[in-house]
């Protein structure tokens, strides 16, 4: 079920903007300020954001350029509401990174239309759909956002579950999903526990994941990331691996060879002075 945040000052309109949305099967949560709006939505993670442009203090503009600057936000779709029809004013919501632009009054079925439009590209652009976290276009943006300031400090660090091919290929690929989903799991908790408040956690695709965080929190991720992943990577074999350590495959050579159980392999590029570091 997709989460709406609906935020606009006047108390009637966001009631109207739920009805018909909880009609749809939407779920929604409301501000009624940019400032309100700008501190909920990294603890609701909303799939999408109705966004009232004249609000009292901070403006829809405003929140727009926020969002576009928080790696956790960044790829949260938002369609601006406003009375103002001109084309300069909505040259200026796209500028700001608003994604569409509905003028008051607008239809009920307009909205639901432009609602469903937004979340279509959302889940088949920049949500993954395996583990709900953001998609390759996400992780794309939100490098694209934080290594643009040549001062503030950023470490990016590269995930994939290595030997992963091996066990994808012995075991079925339905394990291999609850794989990937599972680590998906431990990095977000990890992120919550060892990461900054504005940190990104996404999903290329594949086994392969996105952590953007700053210098002094890697050596902490990557370590509790680490331990946690093999604590449980064991229970996705039989007996005889986690016994042996290994499963047997079938090298390109055609001889048969052992496979290690899988574990997370980590690449660390930052902008500190030693630019590139390899952990594993």
């Amino acid at each position: 079920m997709s989460k709406i945040l609906v935020v606009d000052d006047e108390p009637n309109i966001i009631e109207a903007i739920e009805e018909n949305l909880k009609r749809e099967g939407y779920q929604t949560v409301r501000a009624h300020s940019g400032e309100e709006a700008l501190a909920m939505m990294p603890q609701e993670q909303p799939d999408l954001v109705l966004l009232d442009l004249t609000l009292p203090g901070m403006d829809g503009y405003e929140v727009c350029r926020q969002m576009q600057q928080d790696v956790r936000l960044i790829h949260i779709p938002v369609i601006m509401l406003t009375a103002r029809s001109s084309t300069p004013d909505k040259v200026m919501g796209y500028q700001k990174g608003a994604d569409d632009y509905i003028t008051k009054p607008f239809d009920a079925d307009e909205l639901l239309v432009r609602v469903r439009s937004q979340l279509h590209h959302l889940y088949h652009e920049d949500v993954s759909e395996l583990t709900g976290l953001p998609g390759s276009q996400a992780v794309e943006d939100a490098i694209q956002g934080r290594t643009e300031s040549a001062e503030q400090p950023w470490s990016i660090v590269y995930i994939d579950i290595d030997r992963f091919t091996d066990f994808n290929e012995t075991f079925s690929y339905i394990e291999g999903d609850e794989m990937i989903r599972t680590a998906a799991t431990i990095l977000r908790e990890v992120m919550d526990q060892e990461g900054n408040g504005s940190d990104f956690l996404g999903h290329e695709g594949g086994d392969d994941f996105v952590i953007i965080t700053t210098p002094e929190r890697t050596k902490g991720l990557i370590e509790m990331a680490t331990t946690r992943f093999n604590q449980v990577a064991p229970d996705f074999y039989p007996p005889d691996a986690r016994t042996n350590g290994y499963i047997m495959v079938t090298a390109h050579d055609g001889k048969l060879d052992r496979s290690p159980l899988v574990s997370l392999a980590f690449d660390v590029v930052d902008n500190q002075p030693l630019a590139l570091t390899d952990e594993h």
